[in-house]
């Protein structure tokens, strides 16, 4: 599964979502999912990121977006 896969079962399952906050490979691997450590860094200050500089909350769309085109 490519991480733009990941990215939108983030978007799509609530579940998994708060488990990859806490345990991102534990949720990758309950899914049968693998991504490269680079991946998984990239995605993990995606989830952690709280806010864009203006002030507004970043989404997952947000993220998603950068990956248009990776599937």
């Amino acid at each position: 599964m490519t991480l733009a896969q990941v990215v939108y079962q983030i978007s799509t399952d609530s579940d998994f979502a708060a488990k990859m906050k806490t345990d991102p490979e534990g949720a990758l691997a309950e899914k049968g999912l693998q991504l490269s450590k680079e991946e998984q860094a990239f995605l993990s200050r995606g989830l952690t990121r709280g806010t864009h500089a203006d002030g507004t909350k970043v989404s997952m769309s947000d993220v998603a977006s950068l990956y248009v085109g990776w599937r």
